[in-house]
């Protein structure tokens, strides 16, 4: 939305209708809130980052958000402001958890009163645990891991001891490399299915920059970090929607078969959510099914199986002690159903956060 509210204003004539006036006017009113929403999230990052600092948690990099908008676009306030997403060492994870409860944040789960077993567990078959300020509203994803999946290729991106940097004014935000951090967003952008456009204008925003030596780097790199079919997958979706026809001769052809399923995907999902679905309006199974057909390994379909039986929900709506802990995927199939039922009961009366809700795989 920003970003077509700066284009239109760059062509704005005064031959247009009063129609499209009032169109660029709601634009621009949204525009600078957007602007203003940018500013105090800026703001509440410095704020985590020095309590961050004071608590003696070190190695703290920032996701996408405002580094991505001012890198890329110039300007924190063309990129439409979502979350704080944050990468620390898994070892820190208490910590950083305790750091944000203390500024009010409200965690989807306390790993603090998980048991070790379960604490353990959980960092080892999960990526983050996202939080939500109730007297704010600002989200923050506390990742420890690039992906949910342990055995996903492209994990080793967020664990590089390379890092880049913006500042803004005093404020130095450790953020990803450059190339690493673009790699990233197509395979994040490939497991929520592409449902944003904003996700795929942040690749296409770097990509269209680049000459074909460097497309060619690019894809040299996501093939040694295994996620090429993903880069590829993004750069054929940027074709096909939004016109840009960047591209490498060492990227995977589109018949390849997890270039293919994944276009599938991203298709059906945009298509028939007529651009504007959420992750909640795609069925569970066909995520699972989605994320099953992306790599065929053992230890990778392994895990997808172990995250679905052994959901971290359970932990709390059914609390066994630890010697019972093999008893979760016998009791799987009957804590989905409640809370199915549960959920189906409470939609109606209230709106729930989507960014608090429960991944479909925990």
């Amino acid at each position: 939305m920003p970003i077509v509210c700066h284009q239109l204003n760059g062509c704005a004539a005064e031959s247009w209708s009063l129609e499209h006036v009032t169109v660029l006017v709601e634009l621009r009113r949204l525009s600078a809130a957007n602007t203003c929403q940018a500013l105090r999230s800026l703001a509440e990052l410095r704020r985590i980052l020095q309590e961050f600092q004071t608590q003696g948690i070190a190695s703290v990099r920032v996701l996408k958000g405002l580094p991505l908008a001012q890198s890329v676009f110039g300007d924190v306030g063309l990129r439409a402001t979502g979350d704080i997403d944050l990468l620390i060492d898994e070892g820190s994870l208490l910590e950083a958890d305790r750091a944000l409860r203390g500024f009010g944040y409200c965690g989807l789960f306390e790993p603090t009163r998980f048991s070790p077993k379960r604490l353990d567990f959980y960092r080892a078959h999960w990526k983050d645990i996202a939080y939500r300020n109730p007297a704010t509203g600002f989200e923050v994803d506390l990742h420890w891991r690039c992906f949910r999946n342990g055995a996903m290729p492209g994990n080793a991106l967020c664990a590089t001891a390379v890092r880049d940097s913006m500042t803004f004014g005093d404020l130095r935000v450790a953020t990803l490399p450059r190339l690493e951090s673009l790699l990233y967003l197509c395979v994040h952008g490939t497991l929520d299915g592409w449902l944003y456009l904003k996700s795929l204008v942040d690749v296409i925003a770097q990509v269209r920059t680049m000459s074909e030596a460097e497309l060619d780097a690019l894809a040299t790199l996501g093939a040694g970090y295994g996620v090429l079919p993903e880069l590829t997958a993004a750069l054929v979706l940027a074709r096909g929607y939004l016109g840009m026809d960047h591209w490498s001769a060492c990227l995977l052809p589109e018949h390849d078969p997890t270039v293919r399923h994944i276009l599938r995907y991203a298709d059906r999902n945009l298509v028939q959510g007529r651009f504007l679905a959420g992750r909640d309006a795609i069925p569970i199974a066909a995520t699972l099914a989605f994320e099953f057909g992306l790599r065929s390994s053992f230890r990778y379909r392994w895990e997808l199986l172990l995250r679905v039986l052994f959901r971290a929900r359970m932990w709390k709506t059914m609390p066994l002690p630890d010697f019972l802990f093999w008893l979760y995927p016998l009791l799987s199939p009957l804590e989905w159903l409640v809370y199915r039922l549960r959920g189906s009961r409470a939609a109606p009366k209230a709106h729930v956060d989507s960014s608090i809700q429960a991944a479909p795989l925990n």
